[in-house]
């Protein structure tokens, strides 16, 4: 925390021009959850009611740069005060372009209310979620001027991306499926690009903030590294989901520290698990008769930063580069044609290797 001025009129400039800043933040948080809820809810007119609505906030973005100028000319300030105006400057440039994403959202929701529905809105509120909360959590640590909670903005953008690849996957295979979803489609993912773009921007403001905290650009080749450590989120892949993938997801349950979330999926998943797998997992003590195959769609991918694909045949396309990729390629049981004792007998080898490669991953996490 900085000392306050003992120029009270000088102190006072500082302060109205946080909170005009905040304010300013304040009503971009406002355009971009109605811009969400317009495109939700199919409400054409609070989508035109937004758009108007950004006229606020660019006047806003203009009377912060004018306060700026005029305390830069009056005070010269320097050291942590010049970090402080620099800040505010370059974050208004970021908030006002978040609110102009907001109205292309807005405009796009206002295009697709007039069409019939192609599917349900379910990863679009979460993404627009995530950044909503960057955007509030990089401005609380300005109020702060505290660069931990900033850092923190930085660490989530990967899920901004995960979720932008999951809903670009999703609309890709309408299209190919059915060619008169294109042009909804495209509008749909241009929707998930601007709020992937926001999310960006929502970094962009985090940065500043540990610059003005810290008095370092974490920018570019700068910016902040994460410490590679155990995973949160791991997803197990598999063509079919009934067995490799199945036996991995059981196996990282009883295997992985608390705090690790596991799933398991495949592109074309089974219609249940394969019952020779339920079998020998059931000789090591683990139960999972009660599980089912899923798809890749059904997974919370926003979650996922680290996805282990255990056949060469399975992958997770457009996967975003911030997120850890690995590849097992385990012998498929379930194609062996052969007795059921041996049969058994491979799925054996298999739910063995799966653990091996299981401790040879958790020990990665200490060696690093």
């Amino acid at each position: 925390m900085r000392r306050e001025h003992t120029d009270r009129e000088y102190e006072a400039e500082l302060r109205e021009l946080s909170e005009q800043l905040l304010l300013m933040g304040a009503k971009v948080e406002q355009l971009l959850a109605n811009a969400i809820k317009a495109l939700v809810e199919r409400d054409s007119e609070l989508g035109r009611r937004m758009i108007d609505f950004d006229n606020d906030i660019d006047e806003l973005e203009v009377a912060i740069d004018e306060r700026c100028l005029r305390i830069l000319a009056k005070r010269q300030p320097v050291a942590s005060d010049l970090r402080f105006i620099a800040t505010v400057l370059k974050i208004v440039t970021d908030l006002e372009r978040i609110g102009d994403l907001a109205v292309n959202i807005c405009e796009r929701a206002i295009e697709l209310n007039a069409e019939p529905l192609l599917k349900p809105y379910i990863d679009i509120p979460k993404m627009a979620e995530v950044v909503q909360g960057m955007i509030r959590e990089a401005l609380d640590a300005f109020v702060a001027r505290n660069a931990l909670p900033a850092q923190a903005v930085l660490e989530q953008d990967h899920m901004v991306n995960a979720y932008y690849a999951q809903v670009f996957r999703e609309l890709l295979t309408y299209m190919m499926e059915d060619t008169k979803t294109i042009q909804r489609a495209v509008k749909i993912q241009a929707v998930a690009k601007y709020l992937e773009r926001a999310g960006d921007h929502a970094t962009n403001l985090a940065e500043m903030v540990i610059f003005m905290a810290r008095g370092k650009d974490v920018r570019h080749p700068g910016r902040l590294k994460t410490k590679k450590n155990k995973p949160h989120g791991v997803l197990f892949l598999c063509v079919q989901n009934t067995a490799r993938s199945q036996m991995a997801e059981a196996w990282a349950r009883k295997l992985f520290p608390v705090g690790v979330r596991i799933w398991s999926a495949g592109s074309q998943p089974s219609d249940r698990v394969d019952p020779r797998a339920v079998a020998v997992m059931l000789e090591v003590g683990i139960d999972i008769s009660g599980a089912h195959p899923k798809r890749i769609s059904e997974i919370p991918i926003g979650d996922v930063d680290t996805v282990i694909a255990l056949c060469a045949e399975e992958s997770c396309p457009y996967l975003p580069c911030e997120l850890s990729s690995e590849s097992w390629e385990l012998p498929d049981p379930v194609s062996a044609s052969t007795s059921e004792e041996k049969s058994l007998g491979i799925f054996r080898e298999v739910r063995d290797q799966i653990r091996f490669k299981l401790e040879e991953f958790m020990k990665s996490w200490t060696e690093q």
